[in-house]
């Protein structure tokens, strides 16, 4: 790093334009370049993903053996995701035709095509992260609760609530998303500023249940749970014990869509890491959201040089069990957590500060 950069000072939180400005300039420039071996190892994990399928849905395996493909499958399905992810940020390839064909392969086992994950994710939350009525993946407001049966979904649905449902709905959460930006969101005036062909992205979605089904019921029951079910239960896990903490214990805003501030890393163990592509550097990629995570932590070293405070970093498990442990609605500004009564509230600078202290190594 060089001596300009280190004496800059530090660069305002509240000036994401300037602060993106300085940090694009001290990152080499080959980060910003797409970065095509991630998505040929993604690729070739899919074959690899097809004999496991069929080992484990073969019913010639002990029940044991079933259970450790299934898990391995999960983490596989995750992977793929993930690279996934990056292709349809144009991270990966240059070729539109090979990030869509990735994005197949990494989003169909969650019934989710390319054309919904570039309109909910990529259009959608990418522009709002955080921002009220304008997220689609945001919590609901404590008056959102009250008036509408969505909200009351989701905030069941969250961990924080105390419903039985939020016990469990890692285990959907990730699909169930999808679906409801495919069936909801997309049709509400807030992302009318979101292309997507809704129509033809439902009856593809429709077809790739009905294709996921088919190869169930080819498979039987047992063969059905092992190779298709539990994969798809442990890949949703996987990703929402990142999603969640990258941007539900953070304040809410109303029209500031600021990385510096929305959205917040975890720091995991190294081998998730090498696993999941470095999706724990969640604000270094919606920083540069086109830039590989392979750079993400040189991104974070140079953040951390130009404003410390600016970094947000948390412990992944710490982190995990402070989202069960604070309430799940906003207040009306985004500022503060509360539970469908008013009580207990926290606001989210004091969740912040909790949140804070020495990174460890590990989860």
């Amino acid at each position: 790093m060089s001596d300009s950069t280190s004496q800059a000072g530090p660069v305002p939180a509240d000036d994401p334009r300037r602060l993106r400005a300085e940090l694009r300039r001290v990152m080499p420039p080959e980060s910003f370049q797409p970065q095509p071996l991630r998505g040929v190892i993604a690729l070739g994990l899919v074959p690899v993903m097809g004999v496991l399928m069929w080992a484990a849905g073969s019913g010639r395996l002990p029940w044991w053996v079933c259970l450790i493909i299934s898990f391995v499958l999960g983490q596989m399905v995750t992977a793929v995701g993930l690279a996934a992810h990056e292709a349809l940020h144009h991270a990966v390839f240059r070729s539109r035709a090979l990030e869509s064909l990735l994005g197949w392969v990494g989003f169909s086992p969650f019934l989710v095509t390319p054309g919904n994950w570039r309109a909910w994710h990529v259009q959608a939350h990418h522009s709002a992260a955080n921002v009220l009525d304008r997220d689609p993946d945001i919590l609901p407001r404590r008056s959102e609760w009250r008036t509408q049966w969505f909200a009351k979904v989701f905030h069941a649905m969250s961990p924080g609530s105390g419903a039985w449902l939020s016990l469990v709905s890692f285990s959907f959460f990730f699909t169930a998303q999808g679906q409801a930006f495919l069936w909801r969101h997309s049709s509400l005036p807030q992302f009318k500023h979101v292309h997507m062909h809704r129509t033809r992205e439902r009856i593809l979605t429709v077809l790739v249940l009905l294709g996921w089904v088919a190869v169930g019921w080819v498979m039987g029951p047992l063969g059905a749970l092992y190779a298709l079910i539990l994969p798809l239960i442990l890949g949703n896990i996987t990703l929402m014990i990142y999603i969640a903490t990258n941007h539900w214990l953070l304040a809410a805003h109303e029209s500031s869509d600021n990385p510096f501030v929305n959205t917040a890393s975890v720091a995991t163990h190294p081998l998730m890491d090498w696993l999941h592509f470095n999706f724990s550097h969640h604000q270094e990629h919606h920083i540069f959201p086109a830039m590989s995570p392979k750079f993400a932590p040189l991104l974070r070293q140079h953040l951390r040089v130009l404003n410390p405070e600016a970094s947000q970093v948390y412990p992944h498990l710490h982190a995990l069990r402070m989202l069960y442990q604070r309430p799940a609605l906003y207040s009306e500004d985004g500022q503060a957590l509360m539970g469908p009564d008013g009580t207990p509230a926290i606001a989210a600078e004091a969740l912040r500060r909790k949140l804070q202290g020495p990174e460890p190594d590990a989860l």
